[in-house]
């Protein structure tokens, strides 16, 4: 391999459809800050999503149009990709989400490309076929990239595969202008109202799509224990999804005026220096981007005791974990923190922040993934080479 070209690496994802979500977030920061003299990524989506479709990647890219993993047709045109990969000099594929994860191996594998897989959730998506299918393919997978223990523990549990196989980087996030700062009382009363929200209480904020597993419930019925410990407390709900059950649980519970549905946003990191407590009450996690994002922005932090939740919040350090599910524990932690008795909230908050500003400094999930990129590259170049000169 030429010295001095920048190494061609395929990313594939099966759908992309928003940079703020988890998964897609922390891919576009590989391909916004991978050191371009020495890698030149593409990506290949299997389905197509608007944002894709309007030019939102930063790089080339190929929308497949075929996902399903049993049809033929699609393993005959993701062959055909592939090897038109192969002839352009592509040398690594790094694969994100559970069909990319079946399909990309077996073929790259076939065609001497090393193959990555990302895992970021604890998967609830695993079902017994898809288990089938992976513990099957995953022979052909070169190494696994997790981002937390825990996610790295049900990756070796569940789809077989050895420890030494898995590597552990952190969600990584930019330095901006937003993070950590701090507002003055009267600055968080202006942007509350800009959002539509009372000027005054105390704010708990929970990001995260509206969905079952997120839970979002147990923080509504925890709203309405907290009525007479602290009856200013206000519940901030920012996601995506169908609203109308919340809001039915929030008028019987008699807390219909103190939570407050904001819907999906772009802006969270300038609403989170407003509030006061970051929740996160899901029943499945893998590392939560919404918990570092509280941490950055200096929050503490009330989440389930799932996942990666226990290893992102350092319990009465950091902010505090509950059993999932049990509502009251979780409403005694939220009335510590938001009456804020001896400043607790507060030195919590801060030790959140210098944590998430260390343990997730971009520059350090870039240069984790450049090292393993390179060690699999280096190790694979002397094959590429005899294969060529033949």
């Amino acid at each position: 391999m030429e010295s001095g070209i920048p190494k061609k690496i395929l990313y594939v994802i099966d759908c992309f459809e928003s940079p703020y979500a988890g998964t897609e977030g922390q891919l576009m920061q590989l391909l916004e800050n991978l050191p371009p003299d020495r890698f030149d990524p593409e990506v290949l989506v299997l389905r197509n999503s608007k944002f894709v479709s309007e030019g939102g990647l930063p790089c080339s890219f190929t929308v497949l149009g075929r996902s399903k993993v049993l049809s033929p047709l699609t393993w005959i045109s993701l062959l055909r990709f592939a090897l038109c990969k192969k002839a352009a000099g592509y040398r690594l594929c790094h694969v994100f989400f559970n069909d990319s994860s079946i399909l990309l191996p077996p073929i790259m594998a076939m065609l001497g490309i090393p193959t990555f897989i990302s895992r970021r959730d604890m998967g609830f998506w695993y079902t017994s076929g898809y288990l089938t299918l992976l513990r099957k393919t995953r022979h052909f997978v070169s190494h696994v990239i997790a981002n937390s223990e825990a996610v790295k523990g049900v990756t070796i549990e569940k789809e077989h595969f050895e420890h030494d196989e898995v590597s552990i980087i952190y969600n990584g996030y930019p330095t901006g202008k937003s993070q950590g700062f701090l507002l003055s009382d009267p600055e968080k009363k202006l942007l509350r109202n800009r959002l539509g929200l009372p000027a005054e209480g105390r704010f708990a904020i929970l990001v995260a799509n509206l969905r079952e597993i997120k839970r979002i419930g147990d923080a509504i019925s925890a709203m309405s224990i907290l009525s007479d410990a602290v009856p200013d407390a206000q519940l901030v709900l920012v996601g995506a999804g169908e609203q109308r059950s919340y809001r039915e649980l929030a008028l019987r519970l008699g807390v219909k005026e103190r939570v407050h549905f904001l819907g999906a946003r772009s802006d969270v990191k300038e609403i989170l220096p407003a509030m006061d407590v970051g929740l996160s009450c899901s029943e499945s996690e893998g590392y939560s981007n919404a918990i570092v994002e509280y941490m950055r922005a200096r929050l503490p932090v009330v989440a389930s005791n799932v996942g990666g939740n226990a290893e992102a919040v350092v319990h009465t350090r950091t902010g505090y974990v509950y059993p999932c599910g049990e509502v009251a524990c979780l409403a005694s932690y939220l009335s510590k923190l938001l009456r804020n008795e001896e400043d607790v909230a507060g030195e919590m908050g801060e030790a959140g922040y210098r944590l998430a500003s260390k343990r997730h400094d971009l520059s350090n999930m870039i240069e984790a993934h450049v090292r393993l990129y390179e060690s699999f590259i280096g190790s694979h170049a002397e094959s590429f080479t005899s294969q060529e000169a033949k």
